[in-house]
């Protein structure tokens, strides 16, 4: 606020001013502070009806901060901060803008005297008695000047009616505006020209020279460590230059902190008001709005895990990360993954729990605090935890003892305050002097560096408000006479700051334009490029101005990048082999030391890319957070549960009644445990879709086995035993035994059978070839020699595809037939045996052989489908021969 006022003490004896503040107007009239969260806590509550309720309900979080915005911005538009300013007598009480304004009058009206922190203390200056004015404040301001809001008007206003104007107030304004427009560029220099036109409608080219650079670089470290290497240059080059002289900005947020802080501390230069840490996290209202999330019905899993991956646990920060992933992985007896202390087994018997009645929840709530972390620097979110918590106890404890738990409405109680910045880091002298996009620097500058001039920076585009469209903010100026601020007048505004920040430099300008984000993705340079680019000649394209300086270009004269939105990676120079060294199929290993076994879906991987699976050995392939979603491995989980509830061992098969009976009791028991995100009301249609689709499969697959004459002698049976010369391990999904006496292990797919068909067909088959080879080691098994596998009956394997009710049969005909049977007749496993041998012997010699596209080509001809691809950019990246492929994202 304010920034461009300047104040001094009306009785000061030195003639200096300095930026009006909210601070300076809290010391000169004596205001007391604000609670920080007082607005937002009682905003929360009130959220619960109104325009935005329903938006509320469903991301209580995203919504409570666009209306505390939109408020904020009302409330500023008002030149009293009282909402009896406000007259909407002229707005039409059926448009979209009358109802939103009239939405936000009314609870601004219910929150009474409560304002945000800031807009208190300028109250609190419109409203003081003279008795409570400590120090009156003489302003300098420019009259003209249209970026100051109605409130921040106001309060100047008030100020000079108190106060008066110093006597030398002509003076002061005519250098105030002065220093605002002076373009402190060299004259005749293209930094110069640039200060001057940027802005304008007709502004003229001159040549390129020394005072501006633009570079391209990979991302922000690389970025950051460039700027240290520039700024040493300057220092070394340049006798008379401080490091005050050299000015950084970069953009809003905590992305380029910690980079910048490692590159300018390694190049020994201070940083004037560098952010000190990283953004302070509201961990109280975090660890309850979890909590609360994962003790009601159908918890997600992801706040589960983001609640045991949170500061406040009583574990270390390593155990919270391995008890967040086993819970993304579906792991629900998280007790043994990691070595918890008293409070921290509590804590997960405690998330077990699911109550269901007002007085049982508050007393879990009451117990909370004494679970959290001892940690001494968490002290104060602990104690946090406790108030707010007992606040969420007083309300159920209000509802009678047995009373069900209205959890939405409770939820809509924890209030979660947005991240807020670190506060700026001391300003030294004799410092870079640091600033961020947004904010005019401190003081001018010789040198300025832009970090981070990437779309969207630079500055930040105005987001679209939820509340008010820009004809709406037209329609409300003109009948209501609240000035709220359009996007156009927002992005103006920065982009005028941005002019402002530039016209600080007076020798040159060296702008940084990352091509990659954090997370490798490709981004497009600064809108704010074109501008630069429309002052300098030869230069109609915004990518003419930049040099690339990421290394992927080998001639040492920089050649200019092409194109920033699309750039591709460098091609890797991807070998044959690697040679690691040792057994790598020893790297897994029990507590006795023998090589762990391998998994058919594990050797599914090795077929595709050997070093996915070796990723998946080490433990380090990429394990991505998203929400659940209904995927085939969960349709899978489920309806391989129902076929083994609604078809357990024995010779007599359900009826096809009692199936169309059980199933929707079995699918919502299974959902329960497996799945229990599917109870949630917004899946209704998925839960009624999977129960049509089951029960048409498993009717199907009971007639199947009717015709066939088979029966069932057992479901999930483990296997174990060597395959191509190492320990392997499975579960046959179900076991048959045909009239003839003939064995079919079965193995279920919630998929069509196309591409199974293709895969066994052409000789690429893994699982089943492999539960085949298990099996007939069945001998010394109990479990297995009482279910018929140790005998000497023929073994047929079997794939069942529930889309199109097939079964794939692979060995000898059986003595009936029954409609959806098929037999295949080739050598199933022949082509996938072979390739498998030959990259277990390679692994046991330590080689890591890398496959080449026209090999994975042939094998995706065979029905194979490369998922292991999709495991890391890094495993498709390091695949050979692919000229189609050089230029992906590695």
């Amino acid at each position: 606020m304010f920034e461009t006022v300047r104040a001094r003490p009306a009785d000061a004896i030195l003639a200096g001013d300095v930026p009006l503040t909210l601070p300076l107007l809290a010391r000169s009239y004596l205001l007391s502070p604000v609670s920080d969260t007082a607005f937002a806590d009682a905003l929360w509550p009130l959220l619960t009806s109104g325009p935005w309720s329903r938006s509320f309900a469903v991301a209580p979080g995203e919504t409570a901060r666009a209306v505390e915005h939109a408020l904020r911005e009302v409330m500023m538009a008002t030149p009293t901060l009282r909402p009896a300013t406000m007259d909407m007598r002229h707005l039409d009480p059926e448009r979209r803008a009358y109802r939103h304004l009239s939405a936000l009058w009314e609870l601004w009206c219910a929150l009474g005297d409560l304002l945000p922190p800031d807009l208190a203390i300028l109250r609190g200056v419109l409203e003081a008695r003279t008795e409570d004015i400590l120090d009156p404040l003489h302003v300098i301001h420019d009259p003209q000047d249209m970026d100051l809001t109605p409130i921040e008007r106001a309060v100047v206003t008030e100020l000079i009616a108190r106060h008066g104007l110093p006597a030398d107030i002509t003076e002061r304004r005519a250098a105030l505006i002065a220093t605002r427009e002076t373009c402190r560029g060299v004259a005749g220099t293209a930094l110069r020209h640039l200060q001057a036109v940027m802005l304008s409608s007709q502004a003229g080219r001159v040549a390129q020279d020394d005072s501006i650079q633009v570079f391209g670089l990979r991302d922000a470290e690389a970025e950051a460590h460039v700027a240290a290497s520039l700024a040493q240059r300057l220092l070394t080059g340049e006798a008379d230059l401080s490091p005050s002289d050299i000015g950084l900005l970069l953009p809003s947020g905590p992305t380029y902190v910690p980079f910048v802080r490692e590159a300018f501390a390694r190049a020994g230069l201070p940083l004037s008001g560098l952010p000190a840490g990283q953004d302070m996290r509201d961990l109280a209202g975090e660890c309850l709005l979890h909590l609360l999330t994962c003790l009601r019905p159908s918890a997600p899993v992801m706040a589960r895990a983001s609640l045991l991956r949170l500061a406040l646990m009583p574990w270390s920060a390593e155990d919270g990360r391995k008890l967040s992933q086993a819970a993304m992985d579906g792991q629900r007896q998280l007790s043994s993954i990691a070595t918890l202390n008293r409070r921290g087994r509590a804590l997960l018997e405690l998330l077990e729990k699911r109550p269901t009645r007002a007085h049982a929840l508050a007393e879990l709530l009451e117990g909370l605090p004494r679970l959290l972390s001892s940690e001494p620097a968490l002290a104060d979110d602990v104690a946090t935890v406790a108030q707010r918590s007992g606040d969420l106890v007083a309300v159920l404890r209000a509802a009678a003892p047995n009373a069900e738990i209205g959890w939405d409405d409770l939820i809509s109680h924890v209030h979660v305050g947005a991240a807020k910045p670190e506060t700026d880091g001391p300003a030294l002298l004799g410092a870079i002097t640091m600033g961020t996009d947004g904010v005019p620097l401190a003081r001018p500058v010789r040198h300025l560096m832009v970090l981070g001039c990437a779309e969207g920076t630079f500055p930040v585009a105005p987001g679209i408000s939820p509340m008010f469209l820009d004809s709406e903010i037209e329609l409300i100026r003109s009948q209501c006479s609240l000035r709220l601020p359009s996007r156009a007048a927002i992005l103006s505004r920065r982009l005028a700051i941005f002019r402002r920040q530039l016209m600080t430099a007076s020798h040159s300008l060296t702008i940084l334009v990352p091509y990659r984000d954090a997370a490798g993705a490709s981004l497009a340079p600064s809108a704010s490029l074109c501008l630069l680019a429309r002052c300098l000649k030869d230069c109609e394209e915004p990518e003419r101005l930049i040099l690339d300086l990421s290394g992927d270009a080998g001639d040492e004269t920089l050649p200019r990048a092409p194109e920033t939105k699309s750039l591709p990676l460098p091609p890797v120079a991807v070998p044959a082999v690697l040679d690691l060294g040792g057994n790598l199929l020893a790297l897994r290993q029990d507590d006795e030391g023998h090589m762990r076994s391998q998994s058919p879906s594990r050797l599914d991987k090795l077929l595709v890319s050997p070093l996915a699976w070796l990723l998946n050995e080490l433990g380090i392939a990429a394990r991505v957070w998203e929400p659940e979603g209904l995927d085939v491995l969960t349709i899978g989980s489920l309806f391989h549960r129902m076929a083994e509830d609604l078809f357990p061992a024995g010779n007599t098969l359900p009826e096809e009644a009692e199936i169309e009976t059980r199933l929707p009791d079995l699918l919502a028991a299974a959902v329960r445990e497996l799945a229990p995100f599917l109870s949630a009301a917004p899946w209704m249609v998925e839960r009624r879709r999977l129960v049509t689709e089951f029960t048409a499969a498993l009717i199907a697959w009971r007639r199947m086995l009717a015709t066939l004459g088979a029966e069932i002698l057992g479901n999930e049976l483990p296997l174990g035993g060597q395959v191509l010369g190492i320990p392997c391990r499975g579960f046959a999904d179900s076991v048959l035994r045909l009239p003839d006496g003939g064995l079919v292990i079965v193995d279920h797919k919630t998929s069509s059978s196309g591409a199974r068909r293709q895969r066994m067909e052409k000789g690429w088959d893994v699982q089943v070839e492999i539960y085949r080879a298990l099996a007939q080691q069945s001998a010394g098994n109990p479990e297995l020699e009482t279910k018929g596998l140790a005998g000497n009956a023929p073994i047929s394997v079997a794939y069942h595809t529930t889309r199109d009710r097939t079964l794939l049969l692979h060995g000898p005909a059986p003595a009936r037939t029954a409609p959806g049977v098929e037999m295949v007749d080739a050598d199933i496993g022949s082509e996938a045996l072979a390739r498998l041998g030959t990259e277990l012997r390679a692994l046991a010699g330590g080689r890591l052989n890398l496959p080449e596209w026209t090999l994975l080509d042939v094998m995706a001809k065979g029905g194979v489908r490369p998922y292991a691809l999709d495991d890391s950019p890094l495993v498709s990246a390091f695949v050979r021969g692919g000229d189609t492929e050089d230029g992906d994202d590695a």
